[in-house]
């Protein structure tokens, strides 16, 4: 009894309306002596909800929890447990949501498709902002194919996290359903799909080549013959690398806006795409039970 209140942040006595027996008022008078945080309940009468906000107000990590022998109980056993399933699920909610009761610092690395300036980081960077705000040492890193993504998953612990897309390449990621089972957080994230004509030339008149990703040219392929009906199309891995080669004259890239800044290049369209309300869905997982809330967008 002394070493589980020695070793706590705080106590809680749990009573029915009967007297305490010696253990329990061992238990207060040690608590008392040793200054720690301590909160007397009664089981029939008393209001969860401040006892869930004395323990977040207090920072109690490690709570001791104490109360009369079983035996001396019995009329108030029932009780104890159904107050106690509702006890914990608001605890746990509580904890959650707030930000000084959760270790965000455990969160080390944060997986994603790359390249810079693709839909994908676009995405991870929204997350990212996110996580900044309480996991100071996280980072990004960034994963050029899908093969590397589906060997991060079974090393995928408590400190890291991973944004993957639904599709890539028109392949169900989650034929790989049996990796995705046991993550404890699981959301998806829609991100609208808009492309700009990116080009180091000023106007679209003489645009000769146009290179992007093959998704996107099918989603604005109907753009396409009407303002470029005669462009050549060259597909690349992805909408950054068609901003990134799309470095001379005569040439343009459909890309995500934020390329024209992340190559140096001019935008002479935006909002392009047939599909009026074009998406892409990206999942997140971890193990990281805190940051289904902290993140979620």
């Amino acid at each position: 009894t002394d070493k589980n209140i020695e070793f706590s942040d705080g106590v809680l006595i749990i009573q029915g309306d009967s007297m305490n027996d010696y253990g329990t008022q061992y238990t207060i008078n040690r608590a008392e002596e040793l200054k720690k945080k301590l909160k007397i309940v009664n089981v029939f009468t008393s209001n969860l909800d401040k006892v869930v906000k004395w323990i977040v107000n207090n920072n109690i990590r490690l709570l001791n929890i104490s109360g009369e022998r079983k035996s001396n109980l019995l009329e108030v056993d029932l009780q104890v447990k159904m107050v106690f399933k509702k006890f914990l699920n608001n605890i746990h909610d509580e904890i959650l949501q707030n930000s000084g009761f959760l270790i965000y610092d455990s969160i080390r690395k944060f997986y994603t498709l790359g390249p810079e300036g693709s839909f994908s980081y676009f995405t991870a960077q929204k997350i990212f902002q996110k996580m900044r705000e309480k996991c100071a040492n996280v980072e990004i890193v960034l994963l050029k194919e899908k093969s590397e993504l589906i060997k991060i998953l079974p090393i995928l612990r408590y400190d890291k996290c991973l944004l993957v897309p639904t599709q890539v390449n028109g392949i169900d990621t989650f034929e790989q359903n049996h990796l995705f089972e046991r993550f404890k957080v699981k959301f998806e994230i829609e991100t609208p799909v808009r492309y700009a004509l990116l080009s180091v030339q000023n106007d679209i008149l003489g645009i000769e080549k146009l290179y992007s990703h093959e998704s996107a040219f099918e989603e604005c392929k109907n753009w396409i013959c009407k303002k470029l009906p005669n462009v050549r199309k060259i597909s690349v891995g992805s909408t950054s690398e068609a901003a990134k080669v799309a470095s001379f004259s005569h040439s343009a890239s459909l890309s995500n806006i934020s390329c024209s800044m992340l190559y140096n290049r001019n935008i002479l369209e935006t909002d392009i795409c047939d599909l009026l309300n074009n998406k892409t869905t990206f999942v997140f997982v971890s193990n990281h039970e805190g940051l289904n809330i902290l993140i979620k967008i």
